[in-house]
C-alpha cells in the first residue's frame, strides 16, 4: 500500500488500483472515461494536460475494488 497527497488530502492505493480521468459536459450530467492509468502521477498529468472548453467538466477518479472515489475535478 502507498500513499500519495493530493490537494491536501492522503489517498492510499495499491497495485491493482486505477485511476480514471474523465470528461462530460453540465447539461448532459455523464462523465466518459478518457483515459484509465496505473499510477497517479501519470494521472495528475493527464488530468492537468486536458483542455475543457465551456460547458465542460472533468474529474480525476481513484476505482478500488469497484468503489469510486473522486480526488479531483474542474468545471468551465
Amino acid at each position: 500500500m502507498k500513499t500519495i497527497n493530493i490537494d491536501g488530502k492522503d489517498y492510499t492505493y495499491s497495485e491493482g488500483d486505477v485511476w480514471s480521468v474523465e470528461v462530460g459536459r453540465w447539461g448532459k450530467g455523464a462523465y466518459l472515461r478518457r483515459y484509465t492509468l496505473e499510477t497517479p502521477y501519470k494521472a495528475m498529468w493527464y488530468f492537468d494536460g486536458i483542455n475543457i472548453g465551456r460547458g465542460y467538466k472533468k474529474r480525476l477518479s481513484l476505482i478500488q475494488n469497484g468503489k469510486r472515489t473522486t480526488v479531483a475535478r474542474q468545471a468551465s
